[in-house]
């Protein structure tokens, strides 16, 4: 290799090859087909970093560039004051499924992540963002735009209110962790009182707003249906009264009631009756049997005839008296006692008592049995009529229970309509008064959101001027390396005699001084 020909550095030199194309035309055969690839392969990253020496002015020229804009991008940026709270969310019956009517699903809670969510999406909402614009007004807001200050027409207040709401929008932050009630509020603002006031007017009229969100749409949807119960309620009540006035009847189940009590009561009296009648036939036929076999006349009184009876007394005390004055044997004695035998003998015979007189009267159990008997059928006749009457009444109640018997379907329908409808309205009015009772509870305790931290004033302002500088250094240095690197892979020769020899794969014998124009 020729010495004049290793260190040439003038590009339009044809006897110079670049590094990618070494080996090319006159030193092809030298190289034996070594081609770019290969070449670079050749070379260490010391060769490396001497080619990017090489270029420094390009690389220098590229990162001051594109520092400067970097630069000049961070100096424009306007500092920011940012100002935080943090609410906490609480689980109310706002989040408690209560259905109007009877569902399965009645009482299903939402959970913590779900709630924080809901009052995320009202934080976040445009409406709220305006009425925090119109209460701290636009000034506080937009500071440097003056001109929408003061807005005259709708169509200014309109583009107020947008630009105001994208300040709002672009400066407001929420976060909050998994499973967590906590939310954390952030603003950013060019000014730091403006910063604090938004927020914490952001936090007040949210509160006030959400209230107007959740708000009570049961308790108006109760009342409403409850209402339409009270006009069908009034409808079928009249309907029910002409019904029953039509076919005479006060109150159908106390007119049955009643109906049924008389009938139990005619019926057991009827049967009562029957049943003492039927005894007073038995009795009454027994006094006649009995009449016929008693006499209507019975003795009264009957005298006898006891002289003969006396005459023996007197004829013995006198055989006595004689027996003082004569022996037994006497004839005195023996006259006496045959006169007694004989009369002995007579009353032995039976006709030694005789009547003497007779008398007859009325028999007094034939009187009492005929007496009786009149009683029993004066009774039979009473209890006669009573069980005509009785059975009369008995057919009355029997048709009148027939016929609300007739009524009965009609009167169940109307009565049960009647009746759904006031344990409706009974339900629907409970309701309406426990939904009163939580509303009224509701407002008087601690809302469901509670501020845990509000907004203070920021002292110190942030920027993004370090981190674009940061950025814009990072990337005009890797710009400029990448300029360099391009340039050594592009540019012809070499940046030494090692570097040729390691990527021309040839001995260097000799080395000349560089030419000096």
């Amino acid at each position: 290799m020729q010495s004049g020909d290793a260190l040439l550095n003038d590009e339009d030199d044809p006897k110079v090859v670049p590094i990618g194309r070494a080996g090319e035309g006159r030193r092809g055969r030298a190289m034996n087909g070594i081609g770019k690839g290969q070449a670079a392969a050749h070379l260490a990253p010391a060769d490396i970093a001497a080619l990017l020496k090489r270029e420094a002015v390009l690389m220098i020229v590229v990162f001051c560039v594109l520092f400067g804009l970097g630069l000049a991008a961070a100096l424009s940026m306007p500092s920011t004051y940012t100002a935080n709270a943090s609410l906490l969310m609480q689980l109310n019956k706002d989040y408690v499924y209560d259905p109007l009517a009877g569902d399965k699903a009645a009482g299903a809670i939402a959970t913590i992540d779900q709630v924080v969510q809901s009052e995320v999406e009202i934080l976040n909402s445009q409406e709220l963002k305006k009425r925090v614009v119109h209460k701290v007004g636009y000034k506080i807001v937009l500071p440097k735009s003056p001109k929408l200050w003061n807005p005259q027409t709708p169509k200014d207040v309109e583009a107020a209110d947008v630009a105001a709401v994208k300040v709002l929008t672009a400066g407001l932050g929420t976060a909050s962790a998994p499973q967590s009630n906590v939310v954390k509020l952030s603003f950013k603002h060019d000014n730091a009182m403006s910063a604090a006031l938004i927020l914490n007017t952001l936090i007040d009229e949210y509160q006030a707003y959400r209230m107007e969100v959740y708000t009570d749409a049961v308790g108006p949807a109760l009342q409403k249906q409850k209402d339409a119960f009270d006009r069908q309620l009034a409808d079928v009540d009249n309907q029910y009264r002409d019904f029953l006035a039509a076919n005479g009847v006060g109150d159908f189940d106390t007119a049955r009631a009643t109906y049924t009590k008389i009938y139990d009561q005619v019926t057991a009296d009827l049967f009562t009756t029957r049943s003492q009648m039927a005894t007073d036939r038995a009795k009454l036929s027994e006094i006649d049997r009995s009449l016929g076999q008693l006499s209507p006349e019975m003795s009264v009184e009957r005298n006898l005839d006891l002289s003969i009876p006396s005459r023996i007394l007197a004829l013995k005390q006198q055989k006595q008296e004689m027996l003082a004055r004569y022996l037994p044997d006497a004839q005195p004695v023996k006259d006496l006692d045959a006169q007694i035998a004989s009369l002995q003998s007579l009353m032995t015979s039976g006709g030694g008592i005789g009547e003497k007189d007779h008398k007859m009267g009325a028999n007094p159990i034939y009187q009492t049995q005929l007496t009786a008997k009149m009683a029993i059928e004066a009774e039979l006749a009473s209890l006669s009529g009573r069980e005509a009457q009785l059975q009369a009444q008995a057919d009355e109640i029997t048709r009148r229970l027939q016929g609300l018997l007739g009524i009965e379907p009609t009167n169940n329908t109307l009565a049960a309509e009647r009746d759904a409808l006031q344990s409706n309205i009974k339900t629907f009015a409970r309701r309406i008064q426990e939904n009163e009772a939580q509303q009224d509870m509701t407002h008087r305790a601690e809302d469901a959101v509670r501020v845990v931290e509000k907004a203070s004033l920021p002292d110190k302002p942030k920027s993004l001027k370090r981190v674009v500088l940061v950025m814009a250094f990072l990337f005009a240095a890797f710009t400029a390396l990448c300029a360099g690197l391009l340039r050594v892979y592009t540019r012809k020769g070499f940046a030494s005699a090692d570097m040729a020899g390691k990527a021309l794969d040839l001995p260097v014998l000799a080395q000349a001084p560089v030419k000096v124009a």
